[in-house]
């Protein structure tokens, strides 16, 4: 499912949101115990 961002922001990432997930480990969404912070929520769709 592909996330979308909770509040509209201007100047968001969502349209980065393919960029951003490769980015992260391929198993990451089985990871257990992990602290996910990210910094600029902007509309929260990468989170």
């Amino acid at each position: 499912m592909k996330a979308k961002p909770f509040v509209k922001w201007v100047g968001g990432k969502t349209q980065l949101i393919d960029q951003l997930e490769a980015l992260l480990p391929a198993d990451f969404d089985q990871w257990e115990n992990v602290t996910y912070i990210e910094p600029f929520v902007d509309g929260g769709a990468m989170l």
